[in-house]
């Protein structure tokens, strides 16, 4: 009896191990989905920030105001372009392909994305003196690391979270994801030395980003800093189809560059 107890434990402990390896090798296809390399209609320039040549969807390039976008983990912000050139006038726009995306060279991870978007930043202050800094889900950490190291003009964050790795766990609470994951994204780490006006967006009825994530990192940044704003009646894709999400972008980043 204890043979066959021990056979069944032997047997469950390699099941589990094997989840664990398979989760650890597999992780960032769950977390990066790059879009494939394609005909732009929009403009396209490439910053070259020492590790990779990274690939920026622009616009109306010669204003000295400039917004800084960094997208979702499944956004081409090519397509996300042209309505936020449409809505924002005189504003020179930046979005990022991440390594592997578009014609990015490289391959995605966290300590790459976050070395080139330092690079990018300071690539595009040679240029423009002011700089506001727009995150979208997956990008909102990258954004937050950019506006602690650098205070922007203005950071706007739509669908934050608390990090990854805290998502993760809720997802798969069964692994030890502290242990297996190599692109943590804390972005509660960083929050609490961001002093610009922060701007945050929620979806009601996120699907992804649940709302504890968000209250979590809201409260690591210091006080009278970040604002909060959740749209109503949108989930997180859907976010941007409000309205109301776009006179609330808008106007922040009017406001933030004084053009109100």
């Amino acid at each position: 009896m204890s043979f066959i107890l021990a056979l069944i434990c032997a047997f469950c402990a390699f099941i589990y191990l094997g989840l664990c390896g398979f989760f650890f090798v597999t992780q960032r296809s769950f977390i990066y989905f790059p879009c494939q390399k394609q005909n732009y209609t929009v403009d396209q320039i490439q910053v070259n920030t020492g590790q990779a040549l990274v690939q920026l969807s622009a616009s109306n390039l010669k204003s000295k105001r400039a917004i800084l976008y960094f997208g979702g983990n499944a956004e081409d912000v090519s397509v996300s372009l042209p309505e936020y050139s449409q809505r924002i006038a005189d504003v020179a726009i930046y979005m990022v392909h991440y390594r592997g995306y578009g014609h990015s060279t490289g391959n995605p991870s966290e300590k790459g994305l976050r070395h080139d978007a330092l690079a990018i930043y300071r690539h595009l202050k040679k240029n423009h003196v002011d700089i506001l800094v727009i995150g979208r889900s997956l990008g909102t950490s990258l954004a937050i690391d950019v506006a602690a190291e650098f205070e922007p003009k203005g950071l706007l964050l739509i669908t934050p979270f608390d990090s990854v790795q805290a998502i993760a766990q809720r997802v798969v609470p069964f692994l030890p994801i502290r242990l297996l994951l190599r692109d943590s994204y804390l972005s509660i780490d960083f929050a609490p030395n961001v002093q610009c006006p922060t701007l945050i967006l929620a979806a009601s009825n996120d699907e992804l980003i649940p709302k504890e994530n968000t209250m979590r990192l809201i409260k690591k940044f210091p006080e009278e800093v970040a604002t909060l704003q959740v749209i109503q009646e949108t989930d997180h894709n859907s976010i941007s189809n409000s309205t109301l999400y776009w006179s609330s972008v808008c106007h922040f980043i009017n406001k933030s560059f004084g053009l109100l």
